[in-house]
This record gives C-alpha cells, sequence and structure tokens, in this order.
C-alpha cells in the first residue's frame, strides 16, 4: 500500500513509468590528500589530512499541491507551461509569479513543454571537508616500537570557518507549486501558484537546510600502538 500511495506519477499510480530511485545520488566526488613531517630521528611525526566530498543531497519531483487528475492520490507530476498563455492561469499575479520561479529553478527552466519527472531536480551540491591532526610520540624498546597518536578530527571543518559553508540545501514545500482550481464552461482547468505560510508567492525553491548535524563538530582522540 506504501509503495502504490506514494508513487509519484503523470496519470495516476496505475500507470507507473519508469523514474528514477527515491534515494539516489548520481554524482558524487571525494578527495583526500595526506602530509605527513617525520621529525626528532622518527620519535616524533606530525599528520594533516584534508578530505573533500561534494554531492547533492536532496531530490525534487515537482507535483500540483492537490489532486488533480482525481484519482484519489495527491502526487500528481506537473506539466510545466513552454510559455506565457501555455497554460491558464487564476490571475496574471499567479502566472507572474509562476514564471519568475520557473526562471530561477536550473530544472524547471531546462523543461519547459514537458512534464515534470519524479525525483529529477537536484538541490545545488554541498561542499564539504574534513580535517585531521595527528601527532605521533615514538619510542623503542627492545625490538618493539612504541607509540602514542593524538588525533584532532574537524568534521565538516569548513562550517567551522564560515557558518553558511558545508551545509545543504532543500525545498521545504516538496516541489508542490502550483494549485489544480477546477475547469471552466469550456473544460478549460486553470492553475494558482503556490504560496507560503505568510500567503506570499513561492520564490526561491531551495533554501539552507539549518540542522544541529550540519555543523562543525571536533573529535578528540589517543591510540596506542606497539
Amino acid at each position: 500500500y506504501s509503495a502504490y500511495n506514494g508513487a509519484i506519477q503523470v496519470n495516476g499510480p496505475h500507470i507507473p513509468w519508469v523514474q528514477r530511485s527515491q534515494y539516489v545520488v548520481p554524482s558524487k566526488a571525494i578527495a583526500s590528500v595526506t602530509y605527513t613531517i617525520p621529525y626528532a630521528s622518527g620519535h616524533m611525526s606530525t599528520s594533516v589530512n584534508l578530505f573533500y566530498a561534494g554531492y547533492s543531497d536532496w531530490y525534487n519531483s515537482f507535483m500540483y499541491t492537490n489532486d488533480m487528475n482525481g484519482d484519489g492520490y495527491g502526487n500528481d507530476l506537473i506539466y510545466i507551461p513552454s510559455a506565457r498563455g501555455d497554460i491558464k492561469f487564476v490571475s496574471a499575479a499567479d502566472e507572474d509569479a509562476f514564471f519568475a520561479y520557473l526562471e530561477q529553478d536550473n530544472y524547471l527552466s531546462k523543461h519547459q513543454g514537458e512534464y515534470a519527472e519524479a525525483y529529477a531536480a537536484r538541490a545545488p551540491w554541498v561542499h564539504r571537508f574534513a580535517l585531521r591532526l595527528a601527532q605521533n610520540f615514538s619510542i623503542n624498546t627492545g625490538s618493539t616500537k612504541h607509540t602514542l597518536q593524538l588525533t584532532l578530527d574537524f568534521l565538516n571543518f569548513s562550517n567551522l570557518i564560515n557558518s553558511e559553508w558545508g551545509i545543504g540545501k532543500y525545498d521545504p514545500y516538496d516541489g508542490r507549486i502550483l494549485t489544480y482550481e477546477g475547469v471552466d464552461a469550456n473544460n478549460v482547468p486553470s492553475f494558482s501558484m503556490a504560496t507560503d505560510d505568510d500567503g506570499n508567492y513561492l520564490k526561491e525553491t531551495y533554501t539552507t537546510y539549518y540542522d544541529y548535524r550540519d555543523c562543525w563538530e571536533l573529535l578528540i582522540g589517543a591510540r596506542y600502538f606497539f
């Protein structure tokens, strides 16, 4: 029931289209660089490691806010008008607001004249860095080398430098940007542009996702090798 009820389609879940996986991360870049400085005749060393991960962690499906096709399920993908006048809006203000929204969104502006695809629009990439500092202290006793390593791990290090860095963006309205308002005497449907909680037209697809899990963290560690 959950799989059927949650299907995001144009014609309803009973006529499914092949689509992207809901939780796929289509592209990701990772890189790591380490530099170690030994000194004190090899009894001490300092290592610096920088790790990078870049990816888009939020997917979008542009949908109507209500049940457009009348099948009882409110997960209907929108038709993206090719130009002004392609679909009927309830007012000129709604049409202006929609096309202003369309122009700022990379996916919508590139797929005009098509139906939106499920989970196809992606949020801007997140760029995250992690920094590790490791200090080794070593002594030899007989044939055994004993090493004490002290570490500092800065997770999401870029967020420590700037509170706006290393934080993802998301769509608080889950892509629900158009409302189906019914049909007129000639059976022509009309639509209105969605508004936020204060009654203002939506203007931007993505907003910064402030969450404690995105804040930088510091891990302090100690290890003994022998």
